[in-house]
């Protein structure tokens, strides 16, 4: 190409330059107009992103353990700028947010990374409102706590709560050492008027709880416990109201007798039992060794624990506490009286059928000595005094099986009161022979 065609070229590209750049301008305007109007960028926004801790080994590996701070680990908002036709596909569970302990600082933060690996890079820009973990770094500590049982409530009317068992007893406690040191018990709880339906025993699982020293729960995500929850078995029993029985032993001081009065500042008692059991008991005895009253010159007091004297597998209705009760035996001055009974008076009893008795050797008045407490024998006269002979009782007692004719010698039986005592025996002659014909006539 000459020198002028050159000329001519470059006149031709230059000539209204201004308008061929402004129409270039415009022609990209419009290309870029036309390609947002049919897939624009657009902000979305996700809310409380969660963010996962990598590398938590580097920490643990040591015996340490590691606590997010304040909630750091869930990002309040996180944005993302994309594509409409991107953004639309993408929901908060693709967000990866993701902190690497390799990455802790001197301040105990840890850098976040956001990712969408769904979309990988068709996203134009994506960041949260925060960008790091703040955690602290403490001791692992363990410990193990026995377990308590704490009910509550009451079983339905007419039952009580019996024995509670659980499957473990034992409960070990894991975390920052601050917090491990802050729980001095763990138990479980069972309110009872959530189960007031049932009668029989209850099997269910319930979560252990840990307590500070205030028996304010304790409670955090960096406390592990193991186990979380126990199986319990809770028993349920009937109640029963039943009397109580005193049995004493030993005798007084000389000169002195019990008068048959054993009092208590209780008379019943509520027991709890499985039915079979309750039903068996009618009453609870405490025993003579109990109550020993040898030597009292007065009335004596005890204190006695009823639930020492439960029969097998009978419990107090109220296990909680002990059913101690206050037990008073009386005692009297004894006093000796004579009285003058008549051998007119003498009865023969339960004399065996075909034969006839007769006594002998005893004057027709004889005296008789009685000794006893003086509120007793103050209504022991000699008209109420009775005597007698009960012949099939006499010959029980002498081992004879038939009772023969023959001369035989017994002791009269006095219908002394209780608490009293003939201070000498009076013993006759017993004749015993066949009724005869002239007998009968008689």
């Amino acid at each position: 190409m000459d020198k002028k065609e050159k000329v001519k070229w470059s006149r031709r590209l230059t000539r209204n330059l201004g308008l061929k750049i402004i129409s270039f301008l415009l022609a990209v305007t419009l290309w870029l107009l036309v390609v947002n109007i049919d897939d624009p960028v657009v902000r979305w926004t996700y809310l409380d992103v969660p963010v996962t801790i990598k590398n938590a080994e580097v920490i643990t590996n040591q015996g340490m353990i590691y606590e997010v701070l304040d909630d750091t680990d869930i990002i309040p908002r996180v944005t993302i700028y994309a594509p409409r036709s991107v953004g639309e596909n993408i929901s908060k569970s693709d967000i990866v947010a993701t902190a690497d302990m390799n990455t802790l600082n001197s301040l105990n933060t840890l850098q976040v990374e956001f990712s969408v690996p769904k979309v990988g890079n068709q996203i134009g820009d994506i960041r949260g409102s925060t960008d790091s973990v703040r955690v602290s770094i403490e001791n692992k500590k363990n410990v193990q706590l026995v377990l308590k049982t704490n009910v509550t409530g009451n079983a339905p009317e007419g039952y009580v709560v019996g024995n509670v068992t659980t499957d473990q007893n034992l409960v070990r406690v894991s975390g920052p050492e601050s917090a491990v040191n802050r729980v001095v018990s763990a138990g479980i709880n069972i309110d009872m008027s959530t189960l007031s339906e049932f009668t029989s025993d209850i099997t269910t699982s319930v979560p252990v709880r840990l307590y500070d020293e205030e028996g304010n729960e304790v409670e955090g995500s960096t406390l592990t416990k193991n186990p979380e929850s126990v199986m319990i078995t809770i028993e349920i029993l009937s109640t029963k109201e039943v009397p109580l029985r005193f049995e004493v032993e030993g005798e007084p001081a000389d000169g002195y007798g019990l008068t048959g009065a054993v009092t208590s500042d209780v008379q019943t008692v509520w027991i709890a039992g499985k039915r079979a059991a309750l039903n068996a008991v009618n009453e609870i005895v405490i025993p003579a060794e109990a109550i020993d009253v040898s030597g009292i010159s007065e009335d004596m007091t005890a204190e006695i624990d009823i639930c020492d004297y439960l029969p097998e597998n009978i419990q107090m209705a109220d296990k909680s506490s002990s059913m101690p009760v206050n037990v008073t035996v009386g005692v009297e001055r004894e006093t000796t009286v004579e009285y003058t009974l008549q051998a007119k008076n003498v009865k023969l009893l339960n004399v065996p059928e075909g034969l006839k008795c007769e006594l002998e050797g005893l004057e027709e008045e004889y005296p008789v000595s009685v000794t006893g407490i003086r509120s007793v024998m103050s209504g022991l006269t000699e008209e109420n005094l009775e005597a007698a002979v009960d012949v099939a009782e006499w010959a029980r007692e002498q081992g004879i099986r038939e009772v023969v004719p023959g001369r035989y010698l017994v002791a009269l039986q006095f219908n002394n009161p209780e608490y009293t005592e003939i201070d000498r025996p009076v013993t006759v002659s017993m004749t015993v022979s066949e009724i005869t014909e002239e007998d009968t006539e008689e």
